[in-house]
C-alpha cells in the first residue's frame, strides 16, 4: 500500500499528487492577487508592478510556446548581467515547465561551452554585454540553441521585447498543472575539481528556500531585497521567490556599485531583507559610509547584514556591527542546499569574532548529520556535514558519478567538515577534499587562517598545500596587508606557535597586497589559483 490511509477512490495516488501541487507559477499568480499594484522589480529607468510582471511573463511564455518550446520538455537558458529580464525568464520557465539555466558569464571558454552542452538549450537569451561569448558556442558547442537578444538586436535577430509583445497576456497552459518536482532553475557549481556541475533546483526546492529565508532571516511582508551578487548565484536567485512571497521589491544591479547601493539604502522604502556583504566588498561598503558620514539612522531598516563570517576579517566584522549597530550574519550554505546553517547565533555588535562567535545553528526545513568518508554516521562531534530536506536540490544534470558520490538515500554530503558542540551549534573547519596531509597528520587550513587574520595588520589570510620531499605536503600561508613594511613573518610565526601545534605551522609565508589575492564571483578567495603561484624558497620560514 502506497499510503497509510484509504480514500476509497480508484486513483488515490493521482488524487494526492493533485492536492499537494503549488508551483512557482502559482506563486506569481498569487502575488498578483495580493500585491498587484506594488513594485515587483526596480532598476534604473524601469519599475514593474507584479501585475505588469505577470503580463510580461505570460507574453514571453506564450510566445515561446508558439515557437515550439514544448511544455515540461524545453530548456530556455539566459546569459546576462543582473537585470529584471532574468527574473522574467525564470518565471516563464515556471509557467511553461521549462528548465532555465542561469549561465555563469565569468566562466572561461571551455567551462561555458561545457555548461551549455550539459543543458542543451532550445533557446538562449543573451544580453549585449555577453554577445561576444556566442562565438565560443558557435565554434565549440555541440548544442545549437536559437538566440534571443535582450539589447539592440540586428534586423535578422530575434528580439526579446518583440517576443514579450507578441505573446498573449492570458495565462499559458490553463489546463495543465506543472508538477512542483519538475526542474526549474539550473545553477552551476564548480565543486573542488573538474568542470562545473549543473545543479537542478525544482519548484519545490525554490519555494522551500523562500520560506526558509523568511523564517530564519526574520523577514516580514513587503520587505525588499537589494541584489548585487550575480543572479546565477544561489543568494540572488533564491531571493526571487522569497520577495514574491512577501510582495516586496527586487532591486537587481550589475555588480557591487557602492553608490547605487547607498542610493537604494538611503531612499524611502520598506526594510531590506538582507544586506549581503561578501568578503570582497565589506571594505568598500564601510569606506563609503564613513566618507559620506552615513550611519544607521540615515538608511532604511535592515533585517540582516553581512554574510560568510568565517571568511571575513574579524576587524571588519567588528567595524560593520559598530557602524550599523547590528549583528553580523553568520551564514553558511551551498548551491545544492541553500543556507543550511543560518538561523540565530549572529556575531553581536562590537564583538571581534573568535571561535565562540563563529558557531552556527541549524536552519529550518533541513535535517543534518555528521558522516565519515563512507557515509557512516559519526558517533563523535567531528565529521562531514550531510543534509536532507525540501530545500535540497534534485541532483546534477548528466553527472552520474557525482550523483552517486554526493547523494545517498536522500542525503547530500556538503563536502565541508564541521565540529558539533554540546549545545547543538556547529563550527566550520574546512573542505573535506582540501586537507593538508603532512607526514600523515591532517591539517585544516581554517585553523591557521583564523590565527593569522587576528593580527591587526592582516586583511586576509589563506593557506594552501605545497609539495615537500620529506613530509609529502606542507602548509603555505599567504596573507594580505596594507602595511607590508610593518608586518614581520617572525611575528606571524610567533602568533601561530602560541595557538597551534608545531606540526601545523606553515613552512612558507607570503605577504602580498590585498588586490593580489584572486577571488571568485562571490568574493571567496580561490585556493586553487594560489596553489599555482610559483614557490620561492626565500618565503620559507622553517625547515623540519
Amino acid at each position: 500500500m502506497e499510503f497509510n490511509f484509504d480514500l476509497g477512490i480508484d486513483d488515490q495516488a493521482q488524487f494526492v499528487r493533485e492536492t499537494r501541487q503549488f508551483n512557482v507559477g502559482d506563486l506569481l499568480r498569487k502575488a498578483v492577487r495580493k500585491y498587484g499594484d506594488r513594485t515587483a522589480i526596480a532598476e534604473p529607468g524601469r519599475e514593474v508592478t507584479y501585475r505588469e510582471l505577470n503580463e510580461r511573463v505570460n507574453g514571453l511564455t506564450n510566445a515561446l510556446l508558439d515557437r515550439g518550446c514544448a511544455p515540461e520538455a524545453a530548456t530556455v537558458a539566459v546569459l546576462a548581467e543582473n537585470r529584471g529580464e532574468v527574473a522574467e525568464v525564470m518565471y516563464a520557465g515556471a509557467k511553461g515547465g521549462w528548465l532555465v539555466p542561469a549561465l555563469n558569464w565569468r566562466l572561461n571558454r571551455e567551462e561555458l561551452v561545457h555548461c551549455v552542452d550539459l543543458v542543451e538549450p532550445d533557446i538562449l537569451i543573451v544580453s549585449e554585454q555577453y554577445r561576444d561569448k556566442l562565438a565560443w558556442l558557435d565554434a565549440d558547442a555541440e548544442s545549437d540553441p536559437e538566440y534571443v537578444f535582450l539589447d539592440d538586436p540586428d534586423d535578422d535577430e530575434l528580439d526579446y521585447e518583440d517576443l514579450v509583445a507578441a505573446g498573449a497576456t492570458t495565462e499559458p497552459l490553463p489546463d495543465r498543472r506543472i508538477d512542483p518536482e519538475q526542474g526549474l532553475v539550473v545553477l552551476n557549481t564548480s565543486g573542488t575539481t573538474g568542470l562545473p556541475k549543473a545543479v537542478v533546483i525544482s519548484h519545490r526546492c525554490w519555494l522551500a528556500r523562500a520560506y526558509k529565508n523568511i523564517i530564519d532571516f526574520g523577514l516580514e511582508e513587503h520587505d525588499d531585497q537589494l541584489i548585487w551578487p550575480p543572479m546565477f548565484h544561489m543568494i540572488s536567485a533564491d531571493f526571487i521567490p522569497t520577495i514574491a512571497t512577501l510582495g516586496g521589491t527586487y532591486y537587481p544591479m550589475d555588480s557591487f556599485d557602492v553608490e547605487r547601493v547607498y542610493d537604494i539604502l538611503t531612499s524611502e522604502g520598506s526594510p531590506i531583507a538582507w544586506m549581503v556583504l561578501l568578503p570582497g566588498v565589506v571594505e568598500q561598503f564601510l569606506d563609503y559610509a564613513e566618507e559620506h558620514d552615513i550611519g544607521r539612522d540615515d538608511i532604511r531598516e535592515l533585517r540582516n547584514i553581512g554574510a560568510l563570517v568565517d571568511l571575513v576579517d574579524p576587524k571588519k566584522v567588528e567595524r560593520v556591527t559598530k557602524k550599523f549597530d547590528m549583528p553580523f550574519k553568520n551564514s553558511y550554505g551551498a548551491t545544492e542546499n541553500d543556507n543550511a546553517l543560518s538561523g540565530g547565533h549572529d556575531v553581536p555588535v562590537g564583538v571581534r569574532p573568535g571561535q565562540e562567535e563563529y558557531r552556527k545553528v541549524e536552519s529550518s526545513f533541513i535535517d543534518m548529520k555528521l558522516i565519515d568518508e563512507d557515509w557512516n554516521d559519526i558517533d563523535g562531534n567531528h565529521g562531514e556535514l550531510a543534509v536532507r530536506g525540501p530545500s535540497v536540490c534534485s541532483g546534477y544534470i548528466k553527472n552520474p558519478e557525482a550523483n552517486r558520490e554526493d547523494f545517498n538515500n536522500g542525503w547530500f554530503r556538503t563536502g565541508d567538515i564541521f565540529r558539533r558542540h554540546d549545545d547543538g551549534t556547529y563550527s566550520f573547519l574546512n573542505r573535506r577534499k582540501y586537507l593538508i596531509k603532512s607526514g600523515g597528520e591532517n591539517i585544516y587550513p581554517a585553523e591557521l587562517e583564523e590565527v593569522l587574520i587576528s593580527h591587526e595588520l592582516v586583511e586576509d589570510a589563506i593557506t594552501v598545500r605545497v609539495p615537500d620531499e620529506k613530509w609529502g605536503e606542507v602548509p603555505r600561508a599567504v596573507v594580505s596587508t596594507n602595511h607590508p613594511e610593518d608586518l614581520e613573518k617572525d611575528e606571524l610565526m610567533a602568533l601561530l606557535r602560541d595557538r597551534l601545534a608545531g606540526y601545523k605551522l606553515p613552512h612558507y609565508i607570503d605577504i602580498v597586497a590585498p588586490g593580489e589575492l584572486p577571488r571568485s564571483a562571490t568574493g571567496k578567495l580561490v585556493r586553487e589559483d594560489i596553489e599555482e603561484w610559483e614557490l620561492d624558497d626565500e618565503e620559507r620560514v622553517r625547515e623540519v
